[in-house]
């Protein structure tokens, strides 16, 4: 199984933009960074997904993380929202989006393989 990540997060005029970087950097690992006016993006494969699977384990959320996925799957693709201010104490936070008070990490990922992608991220 293969899969791509991008995790994205504006950056408000307030916010430190080093700070912004390390809440996406505590939850994934990258491959590459961009930064633009207003915004870090970063892009990854399987390997950034690794910190993130292990916290949904230990955090004991994969039943919340399964849902969240499956609700977010569109053809290969899976879409989900991360509190950028809990990712800052190396924290994953599913959010709505729209709902967190500094805004959020929008992940997408884009895999050849939904289903076998949120059993390994979710297996018990």
């Amino acid at each position: 199984m293969k899969c791509k990540i991008t995790a994205r997060a504006r950056v408000n005029p307030t916010e430190d933009r080093d700070k912004v970087i390390n809440a996406i950097s505590n939850i994934f690992k990258f491959d590459e960074l961009e930064i633009g006016e207003g915004y870090v993006s970063v892009t990854g494969e399987n390997e950034s997904l690794l910190d993130l699977r292990e916290s949904l384990k230990i955090r004991k959320i994969r039943d919340t993380a399964e849902r969240i996925f499956i609700n977010g799957t569109d053809g290969n693709k899976i879409s989900f929202s991360l509190s950028k201010q809990a990712a800052l104490v190396s924290t994953p936070n599913f959010v709505d989006k729209g709902m967190s008070i500094l805004g959020e990490i929008d992940v997408t990922i884009k895999t050849d393989d939904v289903e076998g992608f949120i059993k390994w991220m979710t297996a018990k």
